[in-house]
C-alpha cells in the first residue's frame, strides 16, 4: 500500500511518520499543496536499496 501524507504531517507527527517508515518497510510520500514533494524512508531500507542498485550497475 502506498503511504501518502501531507508535508504538515512531518512537522506535527515526526515520531509517527518515522515509525510508519520503519514498520511499513516502504517509502512514505509527502505532498506539498497537493502535489508530490518528498519521499521518506527508513535508513536501513535505503541502504539495502542502494546496495542492490550498485550491484545491478556492475
Amino acid at each position: 500500500m502506498i503511504n501518502i501524507k501531507p508535508s504538515a504531517a512531518i512537522r506535527k507527527n515526526y515520531n509517527q511518520i518515522s515509525e510508519l517508515c520503519r514498520l511499513a518497510g516502504e517509502p512514505v510520500y509527502l505532498t506539498k499543496n497537493g502535489e508530490g514533494d518528498l519521499v521518506l524512508m527508513d535508513v536501513e531500507l535505503f541502504a539495502r536499496r542502494e546496495s542492490k542498485g550498485c550491484e545491478t550497475m556492475r
